[in-house]
């Protein structure tokens, strides 16, 4: 019976949680209130929440079904869409590539930290282990199942990295495609339009973030103790060390050391850039201010648009590197998992390659943390537990976004011979009426 009551009190909270989200209440807010709704019902049903927690098992196996056809769709919709913009072919290459390297330096750093803060190794959660002891497999092994030998054996195992090989080579196939065009285009619109009812679907599901929080905070009340919220703060400590390291250390060092100026000038023009996107946590919405203020560093406006704008969704160091390489060590540590240099190569790989098969999503940091975690066998419970700090974490990723963006952009212009750096290491607010010619010649 107290079970049937817990379910019909947490329904009850759902709809206040639903009439608030009609509100236009923030999402960090309900975040953090369907937290403390979370524990109430856990506390107050302590023992009896089976029925609650099942609403939160029901999402997570929702995102777990999304993530095979996500990938499919929208890495080969992203190798399409670079294949259009013709004129910039040369700068694609190196915006993608920049953008992987801070994809990469990122995980490093976050590896780095974990272990500096030793995430995980004194908490206790409760977390579902594995029926089977996980075997760490040869790094021929691993290499060789990098790619794919059934797909659908691939996808029913959740084995990601065969499937985005897979996705990347039908992209490149489509690209390749030496025949009438027309042939393949049906084929072309198909996979536009997988990817936007994808897209669609994921919107839908990522919509009741906030109920699934709430349930499954109530379940794991249950197995949770006091020394349990010291570990899971230290992951959000965790976050914005990395980030601030990255967006000041790391992004502005390949500034300098590639595009040869000076990184405490990028850092110093750059930061009303990392103060919108901290604010309001949005990528896509810090474009205009990100694009102005690097056509103002020197970037003519079709680089800084391009490299702003891929930045926003593809190699995401803040979504798609630190947050789920620092959730999967904080796991693996609380398993109890032995992770040798092999594992933490493969987590950078994975890390990297997600990345590119998330791209454009609603809740990028969540997806990219589920589909890591699904390629290298860990519980995707633990990333909804996440949840609540992960809504304070956004700040911290989004601002690491944009800034890994912005450098890219800066070193992409250097590299194309377009970075204007009179202007760049300038402190005037306006541009050179010869030096905006000259760029706007360049985009033309």
């Amino acid at each position: 019976m107290e079970k049937i009551l817990a379910l019909i009190v947490t329904v009850v909270l759902f709809f206040v949680l639903r009439k608030l989200q009609k509100k236009k209440v923030p999402f960090t807010y309900r975040i953090l209130l369907a937290t403390a709704l979370g524990i109430g019902v856990g506390i107050l049903f302590r023992g009896n929440t089976e029925y609650v927690k099942g609403i939160g098992t029901i999402y997570v196996n929702l995102l777990k079904a999304i993530v095979v056809p996500l990938l499919l769709f929208s890495i080969i919709a992203t190798v399409l869409s670079l294949e259009n913009i013709n004129r910039l072919k040369t700068i694609g290459a190196k915006t993608i590539g920049f953008l992987s390297l801070q994809n990469v330096l990122a995980s490093i750093l976050a590896i780095t930290v974990a272990l500096i803060l030793r995430l995980g190794t004194s908490s206790d959660l409760g977390i579902p282990v594995a029926e089977e002891t996980r075997e760490v497999p040869t790094l021929v092994d691993t290499f060789i199942g990098f790619f794919p030998s059934n797909i659908v054996e691939s996808a029913m195992n959740n084995q990601i990295l065969p499937i985005i090989i897979f996705a990347l080579l039908i992209g490149l196939a489509i690209i390749s495609y030496k025949g009438d065009k027309i042939k393949i285009e049906p084929f072309v619109k198909f996979i536009q339009a997988g990817n936007e009812v994808i897209f669609s679907l994921i919107g839908i599901i990522t919509n009741f973030t906030q109920y699934a929080v709430l349930a499954l905070i109530a379940g794991a009340v249950n197995n949770l103790d006091l020394s349990a919220v010291g570990p899971v703060l230290l992951v959000l400590l965790g976050v914005y060390i990395a980030g601030i390291i990255h967006s000041n250390i790391t992004a502005p060092l390949v500034v300098g050391l590639v595009a040869k100026v000076s990184p405490i000038t990028f850092i110093r023009k750059f930061f009303p850039v990392q103060s919108v996107a901290f604010s309001t946590q949005s990528s896509v919405g810090t474009i205009p201010v990100h694009v102005k203020t690097l056509e103002k560093m020197g970037v003519p406006e079709k680089v800084g648009s391009f490299v702003a704008s891929i930045g926003t969704t593809v190699e995401m160091p803040g979504c798609a590197a630190i947050w789920p390489v620092l959730l999967a060590l904080f796991t693996v540590n609380t398993l109890g998992i032995q992770y040798t240099l092999v594992d933490y190569l493969i987590l950078i790989l994975v890390a990297l390659a997600v990345s590119l098969g998330t791209v454009g999503v609603p809740g990028t940091a969540t997806i990219t943390a589920t589909v890591l975690f699904a390629t290298i066998g860990l519980p995707i419970e633990m990333i909804i537990l996440m949840e609540p700090i992960s809504a304070i974490a956004d700040m911290m990723r989004t601002s690491t976004n944009v800034t890994s963006a912005g450098a890219s952009a800066v070193v992409v212009a250097k590299l194309e011979g377009v970075l204007d750096e009179e202007l760049y290491n300038s402190d005037s607010k306006t541009e050179r009426p010869e030096k905006t010619q000259e760029r706007e010649k360049y985009s033309n």
